[in-house]
């Protein structure tokens, strides 16, 4: 392979990840977030979305919970967050990119595939 050749494929190889590079960074400006707050003594839940921050999202979900008590259990950006129950009183969160999967991921993180599914969101 010549070296002109080489050069070629090093410019286009640059320009592919520049391109990949200003495409991604938008994506990640626009990141949304979400938030499940939960009280463990009374299973109110206060839930956020679509906002800009994972603070501002946390801080939300935590005022719309209403109790005295609440704790943060999940947090994302843009990706599904799930709450689930499990018989001895537990909570327990899990993260996917569809609701399904995070509801499974809560199931399989509680080790209670019949866990009862308690709240869930996405982020934005």
């Amino acid at each position: 392979m010549s070296g002109r050749t080489k050069r070629s494929r090093v410019l286009v190889l640059a320009a592919v990840c520049a391109l990949a590079l200003g495409l991604a960074a938008p994506a990640l400006a626009a990141a949304d977030w979400g938030a499940i707050a939960v009280s463990p003594r009374t299973g109110k839940v206060g839930v956020s979305y679509d906002y800009p921050t994972a603070h501002r999202a946390k801080q939300r979900a935590l005022h719309e919970c209403h109790q005295l008590g609440c704790r943060l259990a999940v947090w994302v950006a843009n990706q599904y967050a799930a709450l689930v129950l499990k018989r001895n009183g537990v909570f327990v969160a899990g993260v996917g990119l569809t609701k399904n999967l995070a509801f499974a991921k809560a199931r399989e993180r509680a080790h209670e595939p019949t866990a009862k599914k308690y709240a869930w969101i996405y982020s934005g």
